[in-house]
């Protein structure tokens, strides 16, 4: 089984994020007619969260499905999922009192959310899968 080095598992949460933020940030402010400096800081907030959050859950993810192996839908949704419903878990208070609202209202603001993330996730991290094996196979074919 391969283990993702430290410096992959950085790379792989920051591109997730940054790219997250790119979309989430002007969409959210659009969205929910918010300042994008006020939407910005509880949704960088969230990604800092986030990004801790993906190394230690893709972390033990990957112990039980190996990174190098192929992962089919059902094994893709269950990393989408698992990821983002503990991210749930943890960033409702965060987002309840950042935005000032009731824990019902940031529950509706994070559902909304997560309707971007499920699928953003399973897409970025297959995509970003396919990158990563594609660099290390023709790497691993120039050394021989």
């Amino acid at each position: 089984m391969s283990h993702k080095s430290l410096k992959e598992r950085v790379l792989h949460a920051l591109g997730y994020e940054v790219t997250a933020l790119l979309i989430t940030i002007p969409g959210a402010a659009l969205i929910l007619q918010r300042p994008v400096g006020h939407i910005g800081v509880t949704v960088f907030a969230i990604a800092l969260l986030a990004m801790a959050w993906n190394m230690v859950f893709n972390s033990f993810f990957d112990r039980i499905y190996p990174p190098r192996a192929p992962r089919n839908f059902y094994v893709r949704s269950l990393q989408a999922i698992g990821f983002e419903g503990g991210l749930l878990s943890m960033a409702l208070p965060l987002t309840a009192w950042s935005m000032n609202m009731s824990l019902k209202e940031a529950f509706l603001m994070d559902i909304g959310l997560l309707l971007f993330y499920l699928p953003y996730t399973y897409l970025f991290n297959w995509i970003w899968d396919s990158v990563v094996n594609y660099y290390l196979e023709r790497r691993t074919v120039k050394s021989h």
